[in-house]
């Protein structure tokens, strides 16, 4: 198979289809509005109820100078908003025309549970407030941030000015966005040098390679930032002054919506996201608690989970740990089938090595084994003298491995099930937490791994990114080497790199 392929390319059956599959988020809040809308005209005994779910209009923002574009069940306005100072200096108001429906006044978090989801799209852009969007599980946060996304870029269309990012791979993949550490130019193991955020954004901005970060900056007029919980707050408070220093005079002033819920995953390193610097300023009362659990078919597992999120053992927390259990003979024939997840590197090693016994059915091929080395930064201050990279010692750069997530060995076979750990792969939908079988090595001995359940970027080359081959639900790629680097603390300006 060489040339261009895609979905259309792969399987011209389900080029009808593709549209929907882009669309699906979209149609599945459109159901819910009908849903909601019908039910509502069942039961209400007040003509103006059915205003609740009427199409309404919404005035475009200044000075985008955009033209409208239907999305969802609402229209925008040809009138252009103006910026007034309300909410904070991220505060936008649209001028209302006469033939304007009014929103729907009260809590957005009430309206969030008892009303139309679009209702609550326009008046958070109406209101033009940065707002954390929180909620426990099963509430539609992510549905609900991948429809919030489609509504604004049907009213703010022009590249970039839309841009959705999460701290990890996987939560970025789920969203539909990219890593905020790609977004704005972070190197790997990035750390502030300072404690002034704005003197910190200045040193990158200031930086060659960041001028066509600060370019792609400058044109977000909204960013939604998904599982803040795990964003640290000193990360938060850069994020936040390289939004503001890249904007050109005279540019609409950004806004940010943050999603995620403070009881879940925390920081690896750092304090919670909401004691930054700039979390009340930005934020100050504009929160919308999703309340309102979709889930309705399982409550025994969303009482299960609101309880394990509140650290309480009950009776829903054992009777689903209870289902999961395994006796010994059963766990015999899962052995080598199912993920482990072990305290300590040796058990890992150990485990592994009788799953691929048992795989191989003979001599498995030798583990590849990383070379480390030391190079000089090419983003170090300029101004210190270079470092001598000939002179770090090996305990040195050991030791700026201690906290790789690259291991030093990996074993192997055809089969076998391996995991990527990098985000390199993104452009082809790939991320850190991918996981895919050994399925052939090449002649350079890098292997092909076969990922299933995955949906094809549209575009997709036949030999660009190692992509060997796809289908409608997998991809082969060729895993060829990736650099891992770790900073000496011992020798600043020099790097430990891992391949």
């Amino acid at each position: 198979m060489d040339g261009l392929f895609s979905f259309y390319g792969i399987h011209e059956s389900i080029k009808d289809s593709v549209a929907a599959w882009k669309d699906d988020d979209v149609e599945e809040a459109l159901r819910r509005d009908a849903a909601l809308c019908a039910r509502r005209k069942v039961v209400s005994t007040d003509d103006c109820d059915s205003s609740r779910c009427s199409t309404i209009m919404v005035a475009t923002r200044a000075p985008a100078d955009v033209s409208s574009v239907p999305g969802l069940d609402t229209t925008a306005s040809n009138g252009g908003g103006a910026l007034v100072a309300r909410g904070g200096s991220n505060a936008v108001a649209a001028d209302a025309t006469a033939d304007t429906a009014p929103l729907p006044q009260g809590s957005l978090t009430h309206m969030a549970a008892n009303q139309s989801w679009t209702l609550v799209f326009a008046r958070l852009f109406e209101n033009g407030v940065s707002t954390f969007i929180s909620g426990g599980p099963g509430v539609g946060k992510s549905i609900f941030l991948r429809c919030f996304t489609s509504f604004l870029r049907s009213r703010l269309p022009q590249p970039g000015s839309v841009v959705v990012a999460a701290l990890t791979g996987s939560a970025a993949k789920t969203a539909k966005g990219v890593t905020f550490h790609s977004f704005c130019g972070f190197p790997k193991n990035y750390k502030m040098q300072g404690d002034d955020p704005a003197h910190e954004a200045a040193h990158l901005l200031g930086q060659d390679r960041w001028k066509p970060i600060a370019r792609r900056l400058a044109k977000v007029e909204v960013l939604l930032l998904d599982e803040i919980s795990m964003v640290a707050a000193d990360k938060l408070d850069v994020i936040n002054k390289l939004l503001r220093q890249s904007r050109r005079q005279g540019s609409p002033p950004f806004l940010v919506y943050t999603f995620g819920d403070f009881l879940q995953l925390k920081p690896t390193i750092g304090a919670l996201a909401f004691t930054a610097r700039c979390w009340r300023p930005l934020f100050g009362d504009g929160m919308l608690e999703l309340t309102r659990v979709h889930r309705q078919e399982q409550p025994d597992f969303v009482q299960a989970i609101r309880d394990a999120r509140l650290g309480r053992c009950t009776e829903f927390v054992q009777k689903h740990m209870d289902e999961c259990f395994v006796d010994d003979e059963a766990y015999k024939a899962l052995g080598c089938t199912v993920l482990h997840l072990m305290p300590r590197h040796n058990d890992v090693i150990a485990h592994n090595a009788k799953c691929l016994l048992r795989l191989c059915l003979g001599d498995r091929p030798q583990d590849f084994v990383a070379v480390d080395s030391v190079k000089a930064d090419p983003n170090r201050d300029r101004s210190l003298r270079d470092p001598d990279v000939h002179n770090v010692s090996p305990f040195s750069r050991d030791a700026a491995f201690l906290d790789c997530i690259a291991p030093l060995r990996v074993q192997h076979c055809c089969g076998a099930r391996v995991m990527l750990v990098c985000n390199n792969l993104l452009a082809i939908g790939l991320f850190h937490g991918s996981i895919g079988n050994v399925r052939d090595y090449d002649c350079d001995g890098s292997p092909v791994v076969r990922f299933e359940n995955h949906q094809v970027v549209a575009g997709t080359r036949v030999g660009t990114h190692g992509v060997r081959d796809a289908g409608v639900d997998w991809i082969e790629v060729a895993c060829t080497p990736v650099d891992f680097e770790a900073c000496f603390f011992s020798c600043p300006g020099a790097l430990a790199v891992r391949r």
